[in-house]
């Protein structure tokens, strides 16, 4: 499962935080897993990788102005790459290195533009038309569901999550990706006086089949129905909650494997180096190898030697682990699964050899191992074997730094939430007035409460208060959410009174427009009070 996501950063930056974001992704991400998917369908492959695509990146995809912007970019990374062999004309190492970079680029360029036809949604569509992947959806910009005090929050995010799917892939989606992969069970509301509704309720209600947790979230459920007696929960098998919706957990062993800083794949001192670049061009030069400024020339081609090594490695401990769970657990009625799932940045971002990896593993398994491996997506996993599924209720989880919500809501940072949830309620009595007085709505009134619901949705995601933990981008970060509650501010004051037409101006409202532009039909009903 890769859970391809990108803050929102349309005009607002560039380097070293900004629209760069998506471009490096698009570079290094998106277009080589593009290739690889299409190699695979020309192979006759059906390896049903699971693609998550968060809405609020779909969007970015999808907007002309950052196909231009990528396109822009990529043309000067060619031109960078360029001037670095003339200038590498004596440092043979380091000129290859930089011939590297330009045919890279120069065939990102071309895929984009011949391959793709600058739509990587619209390829994404057919690859899963193809029956190579399974696409997911996820909530609209990556918003923390469990913390949010209002349930028109859930909802707006959910069911926008649903709409944007839709839209770019002609059919209802049957996975869906919690931020995070953080859960919250049905719960008393001291505040709201009453119970709310577990997540998983909100995506029963979406017509979701199924969705994610940490290993966490299922070792540490009850049983409500144990078809399996006297097992503990496993992540080796699927559940089912008493919504009908259908959950699975992360196996822990091939998930840190690939990602864990200590003694995952991505140390290889063979490598490229993610954090050092040079200092003119911002090209990378380096492989892991030792620490400082000792660390040696990149060789693309022992770094793809060391991918197949690793891809036979992970094979292994798959074998093992699955070996493993045979002695301790009965799978007579469901065959084990192993549930791998990532961040899909990781691949080709951080980890630049990971796109040769995937494709080494599963040209493994797909071939080498084709008899003791099933590769399936969970929607198929449960119609063979979703009859078997034992009926639990869990607790609260995330993938976060202790399984639990403390990222997101870490003293230092959650001043956030006050905002997010007092904008909440300010748009829901809004938007009572106006549905109680049932007058039909100009073009103008109707621009402001799109423009309205559009900045609450892009200061709901969890990338702000995440950003600010790591102190990755604390600046950007804490500027970008203040920004979008700044804005949210002005045109909510506008729309406690639309016929006062100097709250705000037509110039103010466009500028707003421009920058912030997702989802432009956006029904701005779905952000009304939810009794």
């Amino acid at each position: 499962m890769l859970h391809a996501h990108m803050p929102y950063c349309r005009k607002s930056g560039q380097w070293p935080a900004g629209e760069e974001w998506l471009f490096e992704a698009m570079n290094e991400t998106y277009l080589p897993l593009l290739s690889l998917f299409r190699r695979f369908q020309r192979n006759n492959l059906k390896p049903h990788i699971m693609v998550g695509v968060v809405p609020i990146l779909a969007e970015q995809l999808a907007d002309d102005y950052m196909k231009d912007r990528y396109i822009e970019y990529t043309e000067d990374r060619i031109s960078r790459a360029e001037k670095e062999i003339e200038r590498f004309q004596t440092n043979e190492k380091k000129k290859q290195v930089a011939q590297y970079w330009k045919e890279f680029y120069t065939h990102n360029l071309y895929a984009f533009n011949q391959h793709f036809y600058q739509d990587i949604l619209g390829t994404l569509k057919w690859l899963q038309e193809e029956n190579v992947i399974e696409i997911l959806t996820s909530a609209a910009t990556h918003g923390l569901l469990p913390l949010m005090k209002y349930d028109s929050s859930i909802y707006s995010q959910v069911q926008l999550g649903m709409d944007t799917y839709r839209k770019y892939f002609e059919r209802d989606p049957k996975g869906f990706w919690l931020p995070e992969c953080a859960y919250r069970p049905r719960e008393w509301s001291d505040f709201h006086n009453r119970e709310r509704k577990a997540i998983d309720e909100w995506l029963a209600e979406a017509g979701i089949q199924y969705f994610f947790v940490e290993n966490v979230g299922i070792e540490n459920a009850s049983f409500v129905e144990q078809k399996n007696a006297g097992e503990p929960p496993s992540v080796f098998r699927g559940y089912k909650l008493e919504s009908g919706v259908y959950v699975f957990g992360r196996n822990q062993k091939t998930g840190k494997q690939v990602w864990s800083p200590e003694y995952g794949y991505p140390g290889d001192p063979y490598y490229r180096e993610f954090h050092k670049k040079d200092s003119e061009s911002g090209l990378h030069y380096w492989r892991v190898s030792e620490g400082g400024d000792e660390k040696k020339i990149y060789v693309p081609m022992k770094a793809q030697a060391r991918s197949q090594d690793h891809a036979q490695h992970f094979v292994d401990l798959m074998r093992k682990t699955l070996q493993d769970a045979h002695e301790k657990y009965d799978f007579s009625s469901a065959l084990p699964i192993i549930n791998s799932q990532y961040d899909c940045e990781l691949f080709g971002h951080w980890w630049f050899e990971g796109i040769d990896w995937i494709e080494d593993t599963y040209n493994l398994l797909l071939k080498k191992y084709k008899d003791e491996f099933d590769c399936v997506s969970l929607s198929e996993y449960i119609g063979q074997y979703g009859d078997s599924f034992s009926t639990i209720r869990m607790q609260r989880s995330s993938w976060g730094e202790n399984s639990d919500f403390s990222v997101w809501e870490d003293e230092k940072h959650a001043w956030v939430w006050p905002y997010i949830n007092s904008s909440t309620k300010d748009f829901e009595d809004v938007l009572a007035n106006i549905f109680n007085n049932g007058k039909d709505l100009s073009d103008w009134e109707i621009r402001i409460l799109r423009q309205t619901g559009r900045e609450l949705l892009l200061m709901e995601g969890s990338d702000w208060p995440f950003l600010l933990h790591t102190k990755q981008a604390t600046s950007y970060a804490n500027k970008r959410f203040h920004n979008h509650h700044q804005r949210f501010n002005k045109l909510i004051w506008a729309a406690k009174d639309l016929n006062d037409y100097e709250r705000i101006s037509d110039e103010k409202l466009k500028e707003m427009e421009d920058i912030d532009n997702p989802w432009a039909d956006l029904d701005f009903g779905l952000f009304k009070r939810i009794e």
